[in-house]
């Protein structure tokens, strides 16, 4: 599962955690008998507090330098082990800073690579280089490498919950439940961006409002159920009627909007739409082509002044506004 990148303000509360999390506790371990300390542990500490600041501040859009200081934290901590005891230093608990990151922040391989690395710091050490500066002793190895495994694995199934749930709850929040379209104020984000990339590039665009003649009825006379069975077609015919850069949207109601992002196609949409649509389940819409300078809520009015014109008529028909002239 993909993890999201900080971005604005958050990136500065993540650089600030880290700093919390990571520079603190190794400012604490390092003047901790601060005169006993060698080579390796000094260049350890500093490896330490500067991986995190990487990590949170550069992210991924430079992956090399970002792999680097993930994977080298772990590295660097190993470091702060050395002649302090390896394994059995109260400074090999610092490693679970690092398993901390790969568990709330880590996609699945860069979890996965983690474990790898804290197992290679644990063990190889013992083992390449060995006493006095690595002392062996497997069992704290081992009790090392099962609890970042425990820790990493704990944090990925809360923090994956928690997404999931986010992500759902930011999915519901601008779409509608009954029809799976954007809801309105899906419609008014999608569409208020749609309108200054329009601007910008020149391209033309319309709405099309479109009400449902006969949902009233159909509630009043054959039950809600049924009734949301029209909603939930009508929702269907449109994908399959307008084009798939299109932006749809129940409004509420039996009200729906189409934003079109090729107005040019708007009529021939809105006919296939009827076509797909059952004799006893008519529509009306109206139809307003953007000049280029109005506000969403106006080029919506004018749509709307059409649809108001086509169900004084009886409803069943399209109307286009074509009043509105391009802004040069």
């Amino acid at each position: 599962m993909n993890r999201r990148e900080f971005a604005g303000s958050n990136r500065f509360r993540a650089i600030a955690f880290a700093v919390l999390g990571n520079v603190v506790p190794v400012g604490i371990a390092t003047a901790a008998n601060f005169g006993s300390h060698g080579l390796p542990f000094f260049i350890g500490a500093a490896g330490t507090c500067l991986a995190p600041l990487v990590v949170t501040g550069v992210g991924r859009r430079r992956p090399i330098l970002f792999y680097a200081a993930a994977f080298g934290g772990l590295l660097a901590l190993t470091l702060m082990q050395w002649g302090e005891g390896g394994v059995n230093s109260g400074n090999s608990v610092l490693l679970m800073m690092a398993m901390i990151w790969f568990g709330l922040q880590g996609r699945d391989r860069e979890l996965l690579a983690g474990i790898a690395t804290l197992a290679a710091c644990s063990y190889l050490p013992m083992l390449v280089i060995g006493a006095p500066a690595f002392p062996v002793d497997w069992a704290h190895a081992t009790l090392l490498v099962v609890i970042g495994v425990s820790v990493s694995g704990s944090l990925r199934m809360l923090s994956t919950g928690v997404r999931e749930l986010t992500e759902r709850l930011e999915r519901e929040a601008v779409h509608d439940e009954l029809t799976g379209l954007l809801n309105r104020r899906g419609w008014g984000q999608a569409s208020g961006q749609q309108l200054p990339r329009a601007a910008r590039s020149g391209q033309a665009v319309g709405v099309v409002l479109i009400d449902l003649d006969g949902l009233k009825r159909v509630n009043d006379e054959l039950g809600h159920a049924e009734g949301d069975r029209l909603l939930r077609a009508t929702a269907d015919r449109m994908r399959a009627a307008f084009r798939a850069g299109d932006i749809l949207a129940r409004l509420g109601g039996d009200e729906f909007a189409v934003l079109l992002v090729d107005p040019s196609m708007g009529e021939a949409a809105v006919d296939r739409l009827r076509e797909l649509t059952p004799p006893d389940e008519p529509f009306s819409a109206g139809m307003a082509i953007w000049n280029g300078a109005e506000c969403l809520d106006e080029l919506m009015r004018r749509a709307d002044l059409g649809l108001y014109e086509v169900k004084a008529a009886g409803g069943g028909a399209l109307v286009v506004d074509a009043a509105a002239v391009p802004v040069a």
